[in-house]
């Protein structure tokens, strides 16, 4: 079969699959445990309990020799480990599993043992985690071992443990033919699972390449249209700037009194280009934050950070008939942010706050600390319009407004939400809303946190 490439098996992805054997391990021990004892003391088989508890108690050791082993390498450099050692200690597992499985067996019946068919879950573990060809080493490594196990137990090498009350014991010593088709299906099952087993796994490996690949190019398309429109945005502000500049000196009466008709239409124009001048403003933000993702991260008071942004808004809330209302219990947490990004992030939940939420409104920001979410919670909620359940899905999409947005005479580019969404994601957070029409909208941004010097 041919052999699918080790790019599809970087580091990473085999680090996780050697979490989830290790965890896989926890779980047979357990279960493994209960077995025994309910075969010995419920059911009263006759077993070899101090062997089989032995067994088990030393897979318990091992399992716990290889989740030390595997916190060791997934601390070390990424760089130093190569996917090959990785591969080996995963080789390693399983090949000491199976000779575990097999001394369990030994000591519990053998071929009498219908636990047999366990070797098979082995199989697809090993297609799952290893490369085929090593698939197929561990398909030959179980089939040798269980075949020396009845061939040492029938030549008298090995003492054979009848499972007395369950077959008769002259059964296994008469019918050689018998044992000899049980090892053949054996064998035949274990290489066909895992033939079967890495057929499928390959293919879902090539097509997650595939994808994978897809994706990759789909990102680079979409940090290219970034930088193009970043450049667009940047020569479009530079001549709105200087059209807001030129309008600026007429209407600050600097060339002279102006009638009041034509200074009617300079009003207008130069409140159009302040508009559209603030749209190219978020435009190129947005777009220089997709195409470079060049945040300079520092380890700041969630709190500290939340407040001073707060108090810009303080006036113009007031103003407004609205009041501001922050509640902090965030404890002092720290949080791994950008500064300017946050601070433009607040700006624009706040903003939005303050467009929506008629006179004698409220604007409550609460910080804290989430136990079950395992992070720092920002919440932003107003008492304003709200959202429809028509809209607020698309919410966060480029340039879109919702159909009572576009109704008011509050003007929106559609793009404060999209950076919100962006700066929230780079972040490694989440972002989630929760909005009725007329009952206002609360925002809900979680960030993961770091640890705090301060805590004890």
């Amino acid at each position: 079969m041919r052999e699918v490439p080790e790019r599809y098996l970087p580091i990473k992805e085999l680090s996780m699959r050697v979490q989830w054997l290790i965890r896989l391990r926890w779980i047979a021990i357990v279960c493994l445990f209960i077995v025994i004892t309910t075969v010995r003391y419920v059911l009263g088989l006759g077993l070899s309990n101090l062997a089989l508890y032995a067994a088990n108690a030393l897979l318990l050791v091992s399992n716990i020799c290889y989740t030390l082993v595997h916190r060791r390498l997934i601390h070390s450099e990424m760089k130093e480990l190569k996917p090959g050692n990785m591969n080996a200690f995963i080789n390693f597992q399983i090949t000491f599993d199976l000779i575990l499985l097999t001394c369990l067996l030994h000591f519990s019946g053998g071929i009498e043992n219908p636990f047999i068919l366990f070797y098979i879950f082995h199989m697809v573990i090993a297609s799952i985690l290893l490369p085929n060809r090593a698939a197929y080493m561990q398909a030959c490594i179980a089939v040798g071992l269980f075949g020396c196990m009845v061939f040492f137990e029938l030549s008298g090498l090995l003492s054979h443990h009848h499972i007395r009350g369950f077959i008769p014991p002259e059964l296994m010593r008469q019918n050689r033919l018998y044992i000899l088709g049980i090892l053949s299906a054996l064998a035949a099952t274990l290489f066909v699972t895992v033939y079967m087993t890495t057929s499928i796994v390959n293919t879902l490996r090539k097509r997650e390449g595939e994808l994978e690949t897809a994706i990759g190019r789909l990102e680079d398309k979409d940090r290219e249209k970034s930088r193009y429109v970043l450049t667009l945005s940047h020569d479009i502000k530079g001549s709105l700037t200087a059209i807001q500049s030129c309008l600026k000196v007429v209407l600050d009466g600097l060339v002279g009194a102006v009638a009041s008709k034509p200074m009617d239409l300079i009003q207008r124009s130069e409140k159009r280009s302040r508009r559209l001048l603030r749209f190219v403003e978020e435009l190129l933000y947005l777009s220089t934050i997709r195409a470079e993702d060049n945040f300079r991260k520092n380890k700041l008071i969630f709190s500290d950070i939340t407040v001073r942004t707060s108090a810009e808004f303080a006036s113009a809330l007031a103003e407004r008939n609205i009041e501001l209302i922050v509640v902090d219990h965030a404890e002092q947490a720290m949080i791994n942010v950008d500064p300017d990004a946050f601070h433009q992030l607040l700006t624009q939940l706040l903003d939005n706050a303050l467009k929506y939420t008629p006179s004698g409104g409220t604007v409550r920001i609460e910080l804290l600390r989430s136990i079950d979410r395992g992070g720092l919670v920002l919440t932003v909620a107003d008492t304003g319009s709200g959202i429809s359940d028509k809209d607020l899905p698309h919410i966060f999409e480029d340039f879109y407004q919702a159909e009572c947005i576009i109704n008011r005479e509050t003007p929106s580019t559609g793009l404060g939400l999209a950076i919100v969404r962006q700066i929230v994601l780079m972040h490694g957070g989440q972002l989630t809303v929760e909005s009725k029409t007329g009952k206002g909208s609360l925002f809900r941004l979680i960030f993961p946190t770091i640890p705090n010097k301060m805590e004890v």
